[in-house]
């Protein structure tokens, strides 16, 4: 181990060797130039300051006896070109590494993210290979290399999306705090909601008494079950639950079980986090309003009631209302669908297991046990809102996490959608969508296959994200409860996904308008894009090559998964498509970052939508330059797509990342523009590859006779 250099301070988290040796070598190298270029400068001025003044020429003003270096604005013969500066090392390898050197010397750059699990490389090791770094070998850390030193690695993997996704979280906030009730719709619904969650009067435990008394006055098994299955609507679930997973409804009774992770209910009853959990409860029916006398016998009954309820298997399966009442005679399936409002014939997906469960207890329980039960359960699903900071990011993110706030937000966001933002997109999205279709029709594939996929490639439409759009928000009637407020929007949130789920087969769903998403629905040849997503990549790059190496890259990579997911190809066709990804794979397959290794088998569909994407992405934005008259920088094109997916893992991250994902990790991905046509002849890279991603399908040669996967 070499001793350690004075005043330097180097940190690493790795064992001693040729690598920590070289980056220790050069940062000293780096200081010695430094200080000797300083020392020199720092001679020359002593020198210069001892000069004796010029005697001014005859005829002239005292101006002129001023140094001439420092005369401002006077005709003068062309100056003699000044000696160089003294230089430690020779200047063309060392003087374009001065610059960083005071960056690099920074502590913070210094240090290494220790809390990413001790794989991270050194900060300081990652700024040099930054500036060392050149499109045409490393481009992920030219392009991505001093965005990772203000991005350390962490526990979470440092991302550019997670950056958009901050920026988005951050940017929504002032939004909505300038929402105002004076303008209808969904704004007026948040500025109400907004201002009474400010109030800390709208949150006191008294705002629960509706809820306790009506649960008190139970007198009966079916008022019990009336009471369960109306908690549905009036966003108090309590025991039965429903959810809605894509088209379909979950009906769930795993609503009543209030431990986390249920690790207690398999536990002896003395076990000391049994003993916890039932303290946490027997507190919570205090504070909603429980004698303390009763509080401690009800928590044991509330506990050995979810006891019973988690003993069941978890298990669904799809039920009419005729096939649960076969499956569950006695159960007030009746009660249920009549109270969803559901048609008989529409069906539900079951915790059959766990209503077993819940009959028998409905037929042997007492009603003391129902009504510490309900008010347990009504009273932690309360407690969410009823508790908490009214400070505004709070209240944002309890809104964002709740069924009806997330509504209302993605409602509102989604009128706020500027068509300056979507109409751009939209061409973006026809033009690139357009480049497949050419491309297409020159193709090596069979006629039949060609008219298939051209047909899917017509279809396809660019749609946005606006879920909450079709809920009537001007019925929204504020209270100053805010518990009242939230259970409302949560009311809304149910009716909307019951609208859903009674809906045609053929409904479109839509994410939050306020989320960054954009996914494809291949079944529905639909492209989602959510504005927030939108809004975001606009501050990433204006310009016309940005936005084609950012969104353009993105649209481009979502319709070419069209291309991946295409059913009922010929044999012929099938056959030369498997010669495109064997040909895509032996172009990833050989990329390595350090000792990791790209797995091009179980990454070849993303990664062959990213150069696909990357391809089209180019050749739109080069085709509106120049119907435009302009020009069309491609480096700048190729540097905004690798940049797009910056990423700053650990060691141990980037092996997980390829051992387990589908999509090639963000250095990676960032790499994968340096196969794609044209990024060689804008970058002056040698020697170029043989033959460069071009061509989104296989294309015959003609000269030749043969069907040459992307010849370039």
């Amino acid at each position: 181990m070499p001793k350690r250099v004075p005043g330097l301070g180097f940190v690493g988290n790795r064992s001693w060797d040729l690598r920590s040796a070289l980056t220790l070598g050069t940062v000293v190298l780096l200081a010695g130039q430094q200080a000797a270029s300083l020392g020199a400068r720092a001679g020359m001025r002593q020198d210069d300051t001892a000069l004796p003044p010029r005697p001014p020429p005859a005829g002239s003003s005292l101006l002129a006896a001023v140094r001439p270096h420092a005369v401002r604005c006077v005709p003068a013969a062309a100056p003699t070109p000044a000696a160089p500066l003294p230089q430690a090392f020779h200047p063309d390898l060392f003087n374009p590494l001065v610059q960083p050197l005071e960056m690099l010397a920074n502590a913070e750059a210094l240090a290494v993210a220790e809390e990413s699990g001790g794989a991270g490389s050194s900060l300081l090791w990652q700024g040099i290979a930054a500036w060392f770094a050149t499109p045409c070998g490393q481009l992920d850390s030219y392009v991505n290399g001093f965005w990772k030193l203000q991005h350390p690695p962490g526990r979470e993997i440092p991302t550019r999306f997670a950056e958009m996704r901050h920026h988005a979280s951050e940017s929504l906030l002032p939004l909505a705090q300038q929402a105002s009730t004076a303008a209808g719709g969904a704004e007026a619904a948040l500025a109400a909601t907004w201002a009474a969650a400010a109030d800390p009067a709208g949150r006191g435990w008294s705002h629960f008494r509706p809820q306790r008394d009506a649960i008190a006055a139970l007198a009966s098994r079916a008022d019990i079950e009336h009471h369960i299955c109306q908690g549905m609507l009036r966003g108090q679930e309590s025991v039965l639950g429903l959810q809605r997973f894509f088209l379909n409804g979950v009906l769930a009774a795993g609503f009543a079980l209030g431990s986390p992770d249920g690790a207690v209910y398999g536990l002896p009853p003395s076990h000391p986090d049994v003993l916890a959990y039932r303290d946490r409860i027997a507190d919570l029916l205090r504070t909603s309003g429980m004698a303390p006398t009763d509080a401690a016998a009800a928590a044991d009954t509330v506990l050995e009631m979810e006891r019973t309820l988690a003993q069941a298997p978890v298990q669904v399966n799809s039920y009419t209302l005729s096939q649960a009442e076969a499956a569950l005679p006695g159960f007030a399936w009746q009660t249920v669908w009549q109270t969803l409002g559901l048609d008989p014939m529409t069906s539900l997906y079951i915790t059959m297991e766990s209503c077993r469960k819940l009959d028998v207890m409905l037929q042997r329980r007492p009603l003391a046990d129902w009504r510490a039960f309900l008010q347990y359960h009504q009273a932690r699903r309360a407690q969410g809102y009823l508790l908490g900071s009214v400070e505004p990011p709070a209240r944002l993110k309890q809104l964002d996490e709740s069924r009806g706030g997330r509504l209302l937000l993605s409602a509102w966001y989604g009128q706020r959608m500027a068509p300056a933002l979507t109409a751009p997109a939209l061409a973006m999205f026809d033009a690139i969508r357009q480049v497949f279709i050419d491309d297409l029709a020159m193709s090596a594939l069979p006629d039949a296959d060609r008219a298939s996929l051209h047909a899917a490639l017509e279809a396809v439409q660019l749609v946005f994200d606006d879920a909450g759009q079709q809920v009537p928000w001007d019925g929204f009637i504020a209270s100053a409860s805010h518990l009242a407020n939230m259970q409302a929007l949560d009311v809304l949130a149910t009716r909307n996904d019951l609208a859903i789920i009674e809906g045609p087969t053929d409904s479109l769903l839509a994410g939050p308008a306020h989320h960054l998403s954009l996914g494809t629905n291949v079944i529905d040849e639909r492209v989602m894009l959510s504005p927030a997503l939108l809004d975001s990549l606009e501050h990433l790059g204006s310009s016309r090559e940005e936005r084609w190496g950012l969104l353009g890259f993105m649209l481009g990579h979502e319709i070419a998964h069209l291309l991946g997911e295409a059913r009922d190809l010929s044999p012929e066709a099938e056959a030369l498509m498997a010669r495109e990804d064997t040909a895509i794979r032996q172009r990833i397959g050989d990329m390595w970052i350090d000792q990791t290794h790209l797995n091009a088998t179980r990454v070849q569909e993303e990664a062959a939508c990213d150069l696909r994407g990357i391809s089209a992405a180019r050749r739109a934005g080069q085709a509106e330059a120049e119907a435009a008259g302009e020009s069309f920088d491609l480096q700048r094109f190729f540097l905004a797509a690798a940049g797009l997916h910056a990423a700053n893992p650990t060691e141990r991250q980037l092996r997980r990342q390829v051992a387990e994902d589908d999509h090639p990790p963000g250095p990676f991905r960032a790499g994968l523009a340096r196969f794609v046509q044209g990024f060689d002849s804008a970058f002056g890279c040698t020697p170029r590859p043989a033959q460069p991603f071009e061509y989104l399908f296989p294309v015959r040669d003609a000269a030749a006779g043969t069907t040459d996967p992307n010849r370039g």
